[in-house]
């Protein structure tokens, strides 16, 4: 008797242990198919890597004051925006193209500055909430009260783009 406990005892476990594994596999091919779909997010992220791009090249010309430049660049990152199929994203984004459009029109270089701190701010909600990217940090000037976003995987050395020719390197990672 107690031979045929034993017996069952095993034969239940062992049929329980082939259960699991059956189960762990299918949940490992679920995860592998999961991996090979192409998600909107996906393509999201790699239009909005595309955006921080050429946001890059406006923070550049912002910091070197290249007012020709920033007309073009500001032109240019609102095609980029117009890329971006998540529609949650782009709507986020709608405010930020207008004053990319105002950064493009506009000859004072302060009304510029203001209009890029709010560039900068759209770009970051979506970089924070919608389409992280680690390459990518916010920087703030605390003396100026605006933000930025930077590149820490090229330098994580302080560039602000709105005193680049009397305080360059005023600001800290947030």
């Amino acid at each position: 008797m107690k031979t045929l406990m034993i017996s069952l005892i095993l034969l239940l476990n062992f049929a329980h242990a082939e259960d699991a594994h059956k189960n762990h596999k299918s949940m490992q091919m679920s995860k592998e198919s999961h991996k090979h779909k192409e998600h909107k997010h996906g393509k999201s992220n790699e239009a909005f890597n595309n955006v921080l791009k050429k946001y890059e090249e406006l923070h550049s010309a912002f910091f070197e004051n290249k007012i020709e430049a920033i007309n073009k660049l500001a032109k240019d990152l609102i095609v980029e925006i117009d890329k971006i199929e998540d529609e949650k994203i782009a709507k986020t984004l709608t405010y930020t193209k207008k004053k990319l459009k105002e950064i493009s029109e506009k000859d004072n270089i302060e009304i510029k500055r203001d209009a890029m701190d709010t560039v900068s701010q759209g770009l970051l909600v979506v970089l924070e909430k919608h389409a992280p990217n680690k390459s990518y940090s916010r920087y703030y000037c605390p003396m100026l009260k605006k933000y930025w976003i930077q590149n820490i995987t090229k330098s994580e050395e302080v560039v602000n783009p709105y005193a680049g020719d009397y305080m360059p390197h005023c600001g800290v990672k947030k």
